[in-house]
């Protein structure tokens, strides 16, 4: 009986110690539902740890965000308003492969107004 208890109680440590190692969706908790959302259609095939190029990743990786400096991630959040505005971003070659990952207008302007309020309200924290 005791050296059920023991291993069951062992396991139950495993467990929870697996729980806390286990990956989070990219930014789960820091970007609004709505951004966060067109985030993880558009982006994260690249800017993400589990499936992105080390070039993209060298420009941003949302698995990292929470770890970037203040000044870093107002910086990024204005590359973002921009690429996004200038149609750079998702790119041609890779919206080639998935059509369905093209943002539309309305998620542009969402996603760049949300970048400057974003990177303005930052600031102001700063």
């Amino acid at each position: 009986m005791k050296k059920q208890l023991v291993l069951l109680l062992v396991i139950g440590i495993l467990f929870l110690s697996f729980q806390s190692f286990s990956p989070e969706t990219p930014s789960e908790g820091v970007f609004p539902d709505e951004i966060s959302s067109i985030l993880k259609n558009s982006c994260y095939d690249c800017h993400s740890t589990a499936t992105g190029s080390e070039k993209a990743l060298k420009a941003i990786d949302f698995e990292q965000w929470d770890q970037y400096r203040l000044s870093k991630q107002i910086g990024l959040l204005g590359d973002i308003g921009k690429v996004v505005e200038e149609g750079k971003m998702p790119p041609g070659k890779y919206l080639e492969k998935k059509p369905d990952r093209k943002l539309s207008e309305s998620q542009i302007k969402l996603l760049a107004d949300w970048t400057r309020q974003e990177a303005d309200k930052l600031m102001q924290a700063d």
